[in-house]
């Protein structure tokens, strides 16, 4: 069976971590697949060279690329895994069966406006709606109307393979802080920026890293020299590696205004850090008090990474069961399994 995966995109963060992990897992557990990465020239084609994925590159995400590449690889079923890909697959394959599998879920998707309702039709056409939060079912405005489709899968994710990841030669904490995420709207880091500037009020050496890339790289730096925390907080870019990082900080914040799944919260977890995090999506089924803290405004996240950095029998207590909690949710091969069953049921 030959399954197409097609991406809105040609960067690499978590969405394409995900789609990345279930090729690799299908590679080593049903050689009787054919698995292809989608995606349009960029940053994203190198990363699936090192892993040895196989991939497809299109000129656009339109209708005619997506008719060129089917006519040549000639896929059994397209797995789109965004909003756009979902609409312009629904849009194309007239006959293939299509498994719209959405990792986040945008603002837009609570009201009506072109978006939400050409994600209908696109809703409409597949045969299954893959989610990764309650979250997207719960806030989609036309939900109703294809809630017999939707089924909340999550992410694999593995606590072992995380930790495997990160070099051993120095655990040495570095930083008091880190986020892993692109610098985009999402992901809300002029938040992130002022909450570490109100913590610096309490504590003038804090240290603090954002791990990743994105269209407001240089508004961050600007803002965050604006702030007066040049000392404080380095921006390091994208790094194919950004566990390591992680295991160099003492907690994970991520002030998200939306979320799919936060799969990210999953990996600062499985290396023992306590994670304080938005209150939104998927994170809201990871993070609670024993691991961490969900929060709703700068204060609720200043007040809390303070209890964190001054109390070191809180910080012990949630490091340690941060792991567990990792160790809890790890779910690859249940996951893989499901999707492996649904392949087979759509397939026929």
């Amino acid at each position: 069976m030959k399954i197409a995966h097609i991406i809105n995109s040609n960067s690499y963060s978590g969405l394409e971590n995900v789609v990345c992990n279930i090729i690799d897992n299908f590679k080593k557990e049903h050689k009787d697949f054919e698995m292809i990465y989608v995606t349009q020239d960029g940053p994203i084609v190198k990363i699936l060279q090192d892993k040895n994925i196989n991939y497809y590159v299109i000129e656009k995400m339109n209708k005619k690329s997506i008719r060129k590449f089917i006519e040549q690889w000639k896929p059994d079923i397209l797995q789109a895994h965004d909003y756009t890909a979902s609409v312009i697959c629904a849009l194309t394959a007239k006959k293939l069966p299509i498994i719209n599998h959405l990792h986040n879920n945008a603002p837009w998707i609570k009201r009506l406006c072109p978006y939400s309702i050409s994600y209908l039709y696109a809703g409409r056409k597949a045969k299954k709606i893959l989610t990764v939060s309650n979250s997207i079912q719960e806030e989609y405005i036309f939900s109703n109307a294809i809630k017999d489709k939707i089924e909340v899968i999550g992410n694999p994710v593995s606590k072992n393979k995380i930790l495997e990841k990160v070099e051993e030669s120095d655990y040495q904490k570095k930083y008091d802080i880190c986020c892993v995420g692109r610098l985009t709207e999402a992901k809300n880091p002029k938040m992130f920026l002022e909450v570490v500037s109100k913590v610096k009020k309490e504590r003038k050496d804090i240290k603090a890293v954002w791990v990743g890339n994105g269209e407001l790289y240089k508004e961050m730096i600007s803002y965050r020299d604006k702030l007066e925390l040049t000392g404080n907080v380095e921006f390091v870019g994208f790094q194919e590696n950004p566990y390591t990082y992680m295991a160099k900080s003492k907690m994970f914040v991520l002030t998200s205004k939306w979320e799919g799944y936060g799969l990210v919260a999953f990996e600062a977890l499985s290396l023992g850090l306590p994670c304080i995090v938005s209150k939104v999506g998927g994170l809201v089924n990871i993070v609670d008090d024993s691991c961490g803290k969900l929060c709703a405004t700068e204060e609720e996240f200043t007040k809390q990474i303070l209890k964190v950095l001054t109390d070191s029998d809180e910080y012990e207590r949630l490091s340690k069961n941060a792991s567990e909690k990792a160790e809890k949710l790890d779910n690859t091969q249940g996951y893989i399994k499901k999707m492996y069953d649904l392949y087979q049921e759509i397939g026929e």
